[in-house]
């Protein structure tokens, strides 16, 4: 009854975020998760949202990604946002990735449709989504042919605690936390870890036009490990901003923690990225 009551309260919260505001759903495939929400804002700065999970649970509406969101950047307000949906689930590997790519190529569109800025536009994710994020970035930013391939280059990713090589974050959690091993269920049996890891990894995609970077990681994350944030910040450098939250974990941060990193965030921003 209680596990019922809170789901019932979780769906109550979002429906009532969800009829306070404005907001349209475009369609970048025919599965039912790939869709993106689009929050308008305004001004012409855009901002794409990609929700973690692991890429096997949760999705682009679940209220705990929209507050995560919100503690860092409102819907309506100044920013145009999109929100990026995409399959996800056991043994869909390499379809997070994929849509994600196919996604950003229609918001491309979006961003010139509707007189958006080209010039600004800034990937934001978490965990998984931030592993996503890194990858459309790095892979839209570069030299790459593939499908789905878009004709904006965004000009700054914030990445919180992503994951950067799949194999490695394969090895920790079967060494450290085998029962939470979200990687062995996201890859079929018909694929290799070696073989996603080696394609989907944003650590082998990095090249000279990558865009600036700012990360947020907890030294004690046991899902992602800080290592990671560490081989971003050390190949990466001088276009990383490297955020460390000493002890924090996947997330948990305190409020005095969030709103130093937002401090510190809305600095790059305004540094790096909306600079007009």
């Amino acid at each position: 009854m209680k596990l019922v009551s809170i789901y019932f309260l979780s769906f109550l919260v979002f429906s009532s975020f969800i009829s306070s505001v404005e907001l349209e759903e475009l369609s970048y495939g025919d599965h039912e998760k790939q869709k993106v929400d689009f929050y308008p804002g305004s001004s012409d700065k855009v901002l794409v949202w990609i929700h973690g999970g692991g890429w096997i649970f949760s999705g682009k509406r679940e209220t705990r990604w929209i507050r995560r969101l919100e503690r860092y950047f409102k819907v309506n307000e100044e920013l145009n946002i999109f929100s990026i949906g995409y399959r996800y689930g056991r043994n869909t590997a390499p379809q997070a990735a994929e849509d994600t790519l196919c996604a950003y190529q229609l918001i491309s569109n979006e961003i010139k449709q509707r007189g958006l800025s080209t010039e600004d536009v800034t990937l934001m994710g978490l965990s998984a989504g931030g592993h996503l994020a890194l990858f459309a970035g790095f892979k839209n930013s570069g030299d790459f042919e593939f499908s789905c391939k878009s004709s904006i280059a965004p000009k700054a990713i914030i990445n919180f605690f992503g994951i950067v090589d799949i194999e490695d974050n394969f090895n920790f959690l079967k060494k450290n936390r085998p029962f939470l091993n979200y990687i062995n269920i996201w890859i079929p049996p018909n694929k290799t870890i070696q073989e996603i890891s080696e394609k989907y990894s944003p650590i082998e995609i990095i090249h000279k036009k990558v865009p600036k970077v700012i990360t947020v990681h907890g030294t004690d994350d046991t899902l992602v490990p800080y290592k990671h944030a560490l081989r971003l910040d050390e190949v990466l450098k001088p276009k990383h901003v490297l955020i460390t939250v000493d002890g924090g974990e996947h997330w948990r941060f305190s409020d005095e923690e969030h709103l130093e990193i937002k401090k510190q965030i809305d600095e790059f921003m305004m540094k790096e990225v909306w600079t007009d």
